[in-house]
């Protein structure tokens, strides 16, 4: 089913003139920093984040998360790897004295109370190894928060001091969080050099 062509060309000028794809005279190409610029502009035009974040795939989805805490003055890394111990890292975002260690899951509903403990568990140990790492991007902060970011639209819920933050809520708690930082279970460890690895 085609568009009407005046529908069409106000969808192409809008994406054109909000730098979504690479426009040439009779083509457009889009790539996967394209997809990412489109989620966002359509929440810009008023389609709840929680919507749009479910067309995403995974990374696509760290992608939205990442581009979400650079926009509110974090610095942000992607796909971190340790090498002792070995484990990755969604997306670590880092301000001031203070670091956000994320483990982005695409699940679509809620899951049970021991699997939410096990990830939770994870993603502490993940956030330890990350304070001891003494890794570049992070050598300034002395607090690492672990969190987990997800597509489900709830409320905000804590599993052992770790903030379950719904995608929708992640600007309102990144601006809040530090008046919350005695409730949460942020991690404060000398940072020992280890190996580490970014990519």
């Amino acid at each position: 089913v085609g568009l009407p062509e005046q529908i069409f060309r106000e969808a192409t000028a809008l994406l054109a003139s909000n730098q979504v794809g690479h426009w040439a005279e009779c083509t457009v190409t889009f790539n996967r920093e394209d997809k990412v610029r489109a989620a966002i502009l359509l929440c810009k035009l008023g389609e709840p984040l929680e919507v749009v974040a479910r067309t995403l795939s995974w990374s696509e989805f760290e992608d939205i998360a990442s581009t979400l805490l650079e926009s509110v003055g974090y610095e942000v890394k992607t796909r971190l790897r340790l090498k002792e111990p070995r484990c990755e890292i969604d997306v670590v975002a880092a301000k001031e004295d203070l670091a956000l260690v994320i483990d982005c899951k695409h699940w679509r509903k809620t899951l049970g109370p021991s699997t939410m403990m096990n990830i939770v568990e994870d993603q502490i140990h993940r956030a330890e190894a990350l304070a001891s790492s003494g890794l570049d991007h992070i050598r300034r902060c002395d607090k690492f928060l672990p969190i987990i970011l997800t597509l489900y639209s709830e409320r905000f819920t804590l599993v052992k001091g770790v903030p379950i933050v719904p995608i929708n809520l992640l600007s309102d708690f990144t601006t809040q969080v530090r008046g919350y930082l005695s409730e949460l279970n942020v991690i404060n460890l000398a940072k020992k050099p280890t190996g580490v690895r970014e990519g």
